[in-house]
């Protein structure tokens, strides 16, 4: 935590307990804590215990999100707030690594949603089996894992914005649908009996489609780059 921000949460420590009509003492006391330690505080030498953060928050009638934010919020502004302290804590690397284990859960929904349609074709096994059920309901748990985690991790922008990473996800996204529905329809026996035309527009249509979603998901992602630059730039000139 910067000086600069010390002191803009010390005075606004300092105005809301002046707004409580309390002195320093009488804080320091509901706090078990000296009234130097409150005076630290407020001109921004230090910074209230952990321990000591909810409590205090409690006599100034503010959020946690309020004091480290150093001042009032209004209800749509608690989440931008919360979500730059989370951004603060931490690091780049650190979110992205979090979005590839998303997506690798997104893709083992996929292959669990689709692998009792495989172990049908493979087995002769009826669709509605235990296995079936056992990995529907995996499914179900990892949606709702996925959509829980994607809401609660902050700077979902910037975490789609990689252009390559979204395009390798696209990529092998499609691959792993296509090659499931190949399998499902019978693999190889399902085109042996094509022509050799027949062959080609596969070929063709198959690549084409691959080139588009890959083409398409760096698009959005160069979008989320240049929106997640652009608000950046925003905040950095707010705060001067």
């Amino acid at each position: 935590m910067t000086d600069i921000t010390k002191n803009e949460i010390g005075t606004f420590i300092a105005a809301c307990r002046k707004e409580k009509k309390l002195t320093q003492k009488q804080l320091g006391e509901k706090l078990n804590v000296t009234d130097r330690a409150v005076s630290k505080w407020e001109t921004g030498r230090s910074f209230p215990d952990v321990s000591l953060m909810e409590p205090l928050c409690k006599e100034l009638d503010i959020s946690v999100s309020e004091l480290l934010a150093g001042k009032h919020l209004e209800p749509e502004q608690y989440q931008k707030e919360t979500e730059k302290m989370l951004m603060d804590s931490v690091s780049t690397g650190q979110l992205m690594g979090l979005q590839v284990v998303l997506y690798i859960l997104n893709l083992t929904i996929f292959v669990l949603v689709d692998f009792p349609f495989i172990v049908r074709k493979i087995s002769g096994l009826p669709l509605i089996h235990y296995i079936s059920i056992t990995c529907w309901l995996l499914a179900l748990v990892l949606i709702f894992c996925v959509s829980y985690l994607d809401k609660k991790l902050p700077a979902r922008k910037f975490r789609t914005s990689n252009v390559m990473l979204e395009r390798i996800i696209g990529a092998v996204t499609f691959l792993v649908i296509m090659s499931v529905n190949f399998v499902v329809s019978g693999g190889l026996s399902y085109i042996k009996d094509f022509n050799f035309g027949e062959k080609i527009y596969t070929v063709i249509i198959f690549a084409v489609s691959l080139a588009v979603v890959v083409g398409v998901r760096g698009i959005v992602a160069q979008i989320r780059k240049e929106e997640w630059e652009m608000e950046q730039e925003r905040n950095t000139s707010q705060k001067e």
